[in-house]
């Protein structure tokens, strides 16, 4: 029964990174009427290289300094695990929680934007030098949290440096 539970609440999170990959995707869709786009720039117009994003207590409720970089954590990441959520309630509980804490407590410095996350674990965290490859060519690593999605979809780009 545990494991059955285990590898459901894993199932379920690949299914919602996949569905996070693909509105990141469509994020980078480059169109006047496709308001992912405009709402995802507010997140790439913060300049990760220089600036140091560290936890604020705003964050425990969901804000990340601007209604847009805001919407772009709710539509590209919440929406997706609260669809689960209500499709699954059970399982899909796991989900935001994990989301929530990954959210308030480890994504912006610690985890997603530090330069000092390189080598061998961005290969299957889409962490640090990873993350911030994005940053600096909007084609490649679309992953939010793994690599999976971006190697099942060939979009990956292994070094910044080159660019």
């Amino acid at each position: 029964m545990i494991v059955l539970t285990l590898f459901s609440v894993i199932g379920l999170f690949l299914l919602w990174t996949m569905l996070v990959y693909f509105m990141h995707r469509i994020a980078h869709f480059r169109h006047r009427f496709n308001p992912l786009y405009h709402i995802h720039l507010s997140h790439h117009r913060v300049n990760y290289f220089t600036e140091n994003r560290k936890f604020k207590w705003y964050y425990l409720f969901f804000y990340f300094g601007s209604i847009p970089e805001t919407l772009d954590i709710l539509i590209m990441l919440t929406l997706p695990a609260t669809f689960i959520y209500f499709i699954f309630p059970g399982l899909g509980i796991y989900l935001l929680v994990y989301h929530y804490l990954y959210e308030a407590f480890l994504s912006e410095g610690l985890l997603d934007h530090n330069a000092r996350i390189r080598g061998k674990i961005t290969r299957f965290f889409s962490w640090g030098e990873y993350h911030l490859t994005h940053h600096r060519t909007w084609k490649y690593n679309y992953s939010l949290m793994i690599t999976l999605w971006d190697h099942v979809f060939g979009t990956v780009k292994k070094k910044s440096s080159q660019d």
